[in-house]
């Protein structure tokens, strides 16, 4: 059995029809957070990088990719990321979050496990059927996150709005973030969300190195997207 420190990265990912206008940017920003969770389970061995992948649409599919490796997960194609549809943003996360939670509740409940929660989307809700409100959402967020091992980021389209919609689930401003609509606008946030995870998983490290076995001080005192300013260049992982 490993002794390593698990890190689940539980990306929510808008698949909606309107996702069809930056299809191949959002492909090549998925693979490259993809690349930097690879980098990260490189460069930090004393942590174990899997990841589970939901998209929304209409619907909520948590099949594509559920509780595997970052080893064993092969880059996203035209062929596997195809928007259509409506916005079940709420069902998406509450779904997620429940599923995982619920499969790794012995790891939580020996401080073994933490989990990242990235959200991302161009848009709002509109198709829910089992969270149908934001208070739900937010209920269930606040509820983890004062465990002190679930960090959720929300990422979205447009300006001020952004942040009030993340605040209404629950999300602090500090791991929210607003960006244009359009490729370059997109291909900016997934390159700050990747930094960002990369950035995540080195504070874990650091902590570990302290001889640190609880990482709630990270995920409470630390902002996701700490040092990531969309008016500047995005920076780069060495």
């Amino acid at each position: 059995m490993s002794d390593k420190q698990k890190t689940y990265h539980l990306m929510i990912l808008d698949r909606s029809s309107s996702m069809n206008s930056v299809r191949d940017v959002t492909i090549s920003g998925l693979n490259e957070q993809l690349e930097s969770i690879r980098k990260a389970a490189t460069d930090f061995e004393d942590q174990e990088q899997v990841v589970c992948f939901v998209t929304f649409a209409s619907d909520v599919d948590m099949d594509q990719i559920w509780d595997v490796g970052i080893d064993d997960i092969e880059d996203f194609t035209m062929r596997t990321y195809s928007p259509n549809g409506m916005t079940a943003l709420y069902d998406a996360i509450g779904m997620g979050i429940n599923k995982l939670r619920n499969q790794i509740a012995d790891d939580l409940a020996e401080r073994k496990a933490n989990v990242v929660v990235t959200i991302f989307t161009d848009g709002q809700e509109n198709q829910s059927q089992e969270f149908t409100t934001a208070l739900e959402v937010r209920t269930l967020t606040e509820e983890i996150q004062e465990t002190g091992q679930w960090t959720v980021a929300f990422i979205g389209a447009g300006g001020e709005d952004v942040f009030s919609v993340a605040q209404s689930m629950g999300v602090n401003r500090g791991n929210t973030m607003a960006y244009d609509l359009g490729p370059e606008g997109t291909t900016r946030a997934m390159t700050s969300m990747s930094n960002a995870l990369y950035m995540r998983a080195q504070n874990y490290s650091k902590s570990i190195s302290e001889g640190v076995t609880d990482m709630s001080v990270v995920n409470n005192e630390v902002d996701f997207f700490d040092n990531i300013d969309l008016d500047d260049d995005p920076p780069v992982i060495d």
